[in-house]
């Protein structure tokens, strides 16, 4: 009976190694969070873990369930991966950025991970699943992103910079030949007219989603009219607020010029002014759900005819 009890007693043991052995396997990965919810807005988020022995093998789009591809630094940001499967063996960032959103990842120590997730531009939830692995074990952190409840336009204003202002240059416009003419006569002709003699207008920023929250609503704005003393002058003119060219005719389409042809053969050419307009603006838009500002800056460029121009004749 005895060696009974001393039986029992080895087995219990035993068993009671063997769940602790089977606890501690599964145990070496052990993030903070596992679960991570995130407005549109985006921000950061910060895990510690206990246990340093582990790597990120994959992230994975929870909306397609494929590996998402990116670029892999170290974290002194020297490219190690260019577009390949998100992976990271050890100490560095992991970068996957688009235009209208996007994360990087970063562990600059082995017992943290920081992640860093982009304002989420696309108008739809987004979500993506980093995979941690250590030995045989692997775990899984969600991060999802609520898609934008968008921008309300509050103002724009403008501002002359240093490196604003207008710039003058010459554009070649038509040529005209004439061949076998009888006695002189006169030709009138529209200096202005063509398909390349227009105005131009747009805007420009290096910011992100800088037109995205506005692609839609065709938001106008207030352009300037003019530049005089280093002052800028309003008549009211609005314009769309985008960064594809807007084209229209030029204000001095309508203008003619009539010139005398000499008898036999000649040609002339006309050279057209045209004037590049640059203003910094700053557009101001109220973020909808959360009530705070945004502000964009940029510069507005105009280019456009100043109504100068010369007739060259060629000998």
């Amino acid at each position: 009976m005895k060696n009974a009890n001393i039986f029992l007693v080895i087995l219990f043991s035993f068993h009671f190694y063997s769940c602790n052995e089977h606890e501690n396997e599964f145990n070496l990965i052990d993030p903070s969070i596992s679960q991570i919810e995130m407005e549109a807005e985006g921000g950061k988020i910060e895990i510690s873990f206990t246990n340093p022995n582990w790597t990120i093998a994959g992230i994975v789009n929870q909306n397609s369930n494929a590996n998402i591809n990116g670029n892999c630094y170290t974290l002194d940001s020297v490219l190690v991966r260019e577009n390949d499967i998100l992976k990271l063996d050890s100490l560095g960032r992991l970068d996957a950025l688009w235009g209208d959103k996007g994360f990087s990842i970063v562990r600059n120590s082995y017992s943290l991970l920081n992640i860093f997730v982009k304002e989420n531009a696309t108008g739809k939830d987004f979500g993506f699943t980093i995979i941690l692995k250590s030995g045989n074990e692997t775990k899984e952190i969600l991060v999802s992103q609520k898609k934008s409840q968008g921008y309300t336009f509050k103002k724009i204003e403008y501002n002359i910079d240093k490196y604003d202002g207008d710039s003058i240059f010459i554009k070649k416009g038509s040529d005209y030949e004439f061949i076998n003419i009888s006695s002189a006569q006169e030709f009138t002709l529209e200096p202005f007219k063509g398909n390349n003699i227009v105005k131009t207008s747009f805007f420009k920023s290096d910011e992100e989603n800088a037109f995205a929250w506005t692609a839609s609503d065709s938001v106008l704005v207030e352009i300037p009219s003019g530049i005089w003393d280093n002052k800028l002058y309003f008549n009211g003119e609005e314009s769309v607020y985008t960064n594809n060219p807007l084209i229209s005719e030029s204000n001095y389409s309508s203008f003619t010029k009539t010139v005398i042809i000499p008898q036999g053969n000649s040609e002339f050419s006309v050279d057209i002014q045209y004037r590049e307009r640059i203003v910094s603006y700053s557009l101001y838009l109220t973020n909808n759900r959360t009530k705070n500002e945004k502000v964009i800056n940029g510069k507005w460029i105009e280019i456009a005819p100043t109504g100068d121009y010369a007739i060259n004749w060629k000998n």
